[in-house]
């Protein structure tokens, strides 16, 4: 028996509608509200902070109240990609350079 291929647009469908019924639930469930509840106390406990220390007189810096949000995302696959990149980005102009130098001079001789 022949195993039938299955459509490519239908299985993109398929995995696009699980993807929004999944986010869809997570919504639903509340899971969204939960997490902006959560960043809510943790502004209220970093303003009562700020009042206390305003309060006793201590030397105040925004960096102390302020969440931070950068997440370093780098592993060693994209280290890799960037390192391959600088190199090929070499590679092209040092070649390219010597290409247009060869056409300089023929040119210009």
């Amino acid at each position: 028996m022949k195993k039938k291929k299955k459509n490519p647009v239908q299985v993109v469908v398929i995995i696009l509608f699980v993807i929004y019924i999944g986010i869809y639930a997570l919504f639903k469930g509340g899971y969204y509200d939960y997490r902006e509840y959560n960043k809510m106390i943790l502004t209220e406990k970093s303003m009562k902070k700020f009042e206390n220390d305003v309060k006793e007189g201590k030397d105040i810096t925004a960096s102390d109240y302020l969440e931070t949000k950068y997440k370093d995302y780098s592993n060693n696959v994209s280290k890799l990609g960037l390192k391959t990149g600088e190199y090929t980005e070499k590679l092209v102009t040092k070649g390219l350079g010597g290409f247009i130098k060869v056409l300089s001079k023929l040119f210009t001789n």
